[in-house]
């Protein structure tokens, strides 16, 4: 009985004291104003009310598009001012920066801008943000312009957009050619490789290439050779990986799309640290694809719209698959499984389960079917079979080191994870491969028929934050096993592989499910943690159908659920457990309504430091208000002085004399429930 009495009046003493702002806003706008004050508040008013529309377009909007001058049409294109690469009102960065691809192809093709002025912009921004992000191993902005200028109109989608490209597996004429490894630096591509010419055709124009971990291995994106990559949200944190330098680029602004590349998660798990969408299509489909059945790496992009996403997915099928790939059936109809458990058990973050759970209201709030599940599969056997994978791939090092060094890998030519999993590579054998396939095989069964009854499977992308940017989840114990495992029997050297990789693992445990089963994925930037670091939640489907995924991505976007750089909300989620903590899992209640809201400060207060907190905040407020809004005379002179310059001088009698009682009553009341309430919250009752 105490306990419910001290939350109603912790309720009714914060709801007084939040009615008291309005109060003294219409107490204080009674005082006389200043000539110069009113002038300057509606120029304020008017460049905030400009930002803001700026800030709130949609990302597919043409900034300006509607502006009475161009309606009038005194706005006039210079057709000789456009050849040279020069438009008659260029963008600003900050408009460059949030604008996605779409919008800017559609920018140039009308003459608002030109694919030059872009380029120089890119530039300004890498320049800007690179020495803090470290993102960037290579630039080529004199043939970018000369590109630009030769550039024709055929229709391209993304015509004359500026575009960065992961530095692992997609070559640029001219650009570096070295997988992460110190003996390869040097390296320079001679010729565009499948993927860069597949996005030029599609009308980018490609300004340089982004950092990566060495062959691409880690889920963040650091490196002995290039440095670590810095999270635009949060520079002490990584942008993830192993497209990480994509992901930066992307989420900072240098250009609307950057390339990635997917063979454990590698294009979703920085989309989820980044704040971005990151898509994993389907195994065969695209245009650069092999036809083989044992492929597990994609190749696509970090993308911040959902028009961009589908626009690039629908320009890279190739012409047989376009029919193969099905229809979006997605609707209020389709059944949506979701789970929060892990593939093996590992621990999640409370983030992630909000994460999950925020959609899971979003959803079911639209009339959706959806339903909590156990997670489908076996995780640990999944991830044995899936480095058994990545060991027999480090067995093509020994050709790689052939010309440059003439003679084998040595430690010291290598990081350590890769150096591990080289002396794997030299105990597995053809049938070691062909059987992680079978049991892949057998795997991928299983989720067929999941997804017979369940069409689309909703977890977190990841199960944490973003950790450091100098993260190594290789521990000293496993170092030092690491080193040397010639005595180590086959067995025992797998083992090792996947002891080593499990705190790495424990915090992106979802995405190689649909690279080894083959099947599409969608990561979507949904959530923001207490310390402003987004996360994502992830849709699986079955193969082939990855336009219900962008159906899906598409409906989140337009109702307002994404959170990306430059536009995220003013208050960032309740803070929760990180791994750095007790990294348990909690049960989530399910995230409140707005209008629930005043419910919710009375239900969820279940412990003494969750009421503690109220306390603090309520104290917090009322301090704030008193500094911002004095209800004394003295305090609104005091006020006042420190604005001489904007708000005219008060005389003794400028407050109403039947204000100032109520005001002062109002907080007289407030101040003893508060006070009450501590008392009794302090006594824990």
């Amino acid at each position: 009985m105490k306990k419910t009495l001290s939350k109603q009046l912790l309720l009714v003493a914060t709801l007084v004291l939040n009615s008291l702002t309005p109060i003294v806003l219409q107490v204080n706008a009674t005082e006389p104003v200043t000539v110069e004050t009113s002038q300057a508040q509606k120029e304020y008013d008017s460049q905030a009310s400009n930002l803001t529309e700026v800030l709130n377009q949609p990302n597919n909007a043409a900034i300006n598009s509607d502006s009475p001058e161009k309606e009038a049409g005194s706005t006039v294109y210079d057709s000789q001012s456009l050849e040279e690469g020069v438009s008659q009102t260029p963008l600003t960065v900050e408009e460059y920066k949030q604008l996605d691809a779409t919008t800017l192809a559609e920018m140039i093709r009308s003459g608002k801008t030109t694919s030059q002025e872009l380029i120089e912009l890119a530039f300004q921004v890498i320049e800007e943000t690179n020495p803090d992000l470290n993102n960037i191993i290579s630039t080529r902005k004199e043939e970018a312009l000369a590109e630009a200028a030769a550039l024709e109109d055929k229709g391209q989608p993304f015509y004359g957009v500026p575009m960065l490209v992961k530095g692992l597996g997609h070559s640029v004429e001219g650009g570096i050619n070295s997988n992460g490894l110190k003996f390869l630096e040097d390296q320079i591509s001679q010729r565009d490789g499948r993927q860069v010419k597949a996005f030029k055709e599609a009308g980018f124009i490609v300004i340089g290439q982004t950092s990566y971990p060495q062959f691409g291995w880690i889920n963040v994106t650091n490196s002995e050779l290039y440095g670590d990559t810095h999270n635009p949200w949060n520079l002490d944190h990584n942008p993830g990986g192993s497209s990480g330098g994509s992901a930066a680029a992307v989420a900072i602004g240098q250009v609307p799309i950057a390339s990635s590349s997917d063979a454990g998660g590698s294009t979703r798990i920085p989309a989820s640290w980044s704040g971005l969408i990151g898509l994993h299509p389907s195994r065969g489909i695209l245009t650069w694809d092999s036809s083989s059945e044992k492929n597990q790496t994609t190749h696509f992009a970090e993308t911040k719209s959902m028009q961009d996403t589908i626009t690039l997915f629908e320009t890279l099928l190739k012409d047989k698959t376009k029919n193969e790939v099905l229809e979006g059936t997605f609707d209020k109809s389709t059944p949506i499984a979701f789970t929060t458990m892990t593939p093996a058990g590992t621990v999640i973050s409370q983030d992630a389960i909000n994460a999950v759970r925020g959609v899971v209201n979003f959803l079911k709030g639209e009339g959706y079917q959806i339903e909590e599940v156990a997670y489908p599969v076996d995780g640990k056997k999944l991830m044995e079979n899936y480095y058994i994978l990545a060991s027999s791939y480090a067995g093509s090092l020994d050709y790689m080191a052939k010309r440059p060094l003439g003679r084998p890998i040595q430690r010291e030519d290598v990081e350590l994870l890769t150096w591990a999993l080289y002396q794997t590579s030299k105990d597995l054998t053809k049938e070691d491969v062909a059987s992680a396939w079978e049991n892949i095989q057998q795997i991928t069964a299983e989720m067929e028929a999941f997804y017979t009854k369940y069409p689309v499977l909703l977890t977190a992308t990841n199960a944490f934050p973003a950790p450091k940017a100098d993260y190594n989840h290789i521990s000293q114990e496993m170092a030092v096993k690491m080193e040397d495992m010639s005595q180590l029997s086959k067995a025992e050297k797998l083992q090792l592989i996947y002891d080593q990789w499990l705190p790495a693992w424990t915090l992106t445990p979802y995405t190689q499910l649909a690279n080894l089963t083959g099947t599409p994925a969608l990561s979507l930037p949904t959530y923001l943690t207490a310390n402003n670091l987004p996360m994502g939640v992830m849709f699986n489907t079955f193969a082939k159908n990855d336009r219900s995924l962008l159906q899906i991505g598409k409906l989140l976007e337009e109702n307002n659920r994404f959170i990306t750089y430059y536009h995220r909300p003013e208050k960032p989620q309740p803070p929760v457990n990180t791994p750095e903590t007790d990294g348990g899992e909690e049960e989530l209640q399910p995230l409140p309504s707005q209008s629930e809201e005043e419910e919710v400060i009375v239900e969820s207060l279940d412990s003494v430091e969750e009421w503690n907190n109220l306390e603090e905040n309520i104290e917090d407020t009322v301090d704030k208000v008193k500094m911002e809004y004095p209800t004394s005379k003295s305090g609104l002179d005091n006020h006042q002085t420190t604005n001489s310059q904007t708000v005219a001088a008060k005389t003794d009698d400028s407050l109403p004399a039947t204000g100032e009682k109520p005001l002062s009553l109002v907080y007289g009341i407030s101040f003893t429930m508060l006070g009450l309430a501590s008392y009794l919250i302090r006594k824990k009752y």
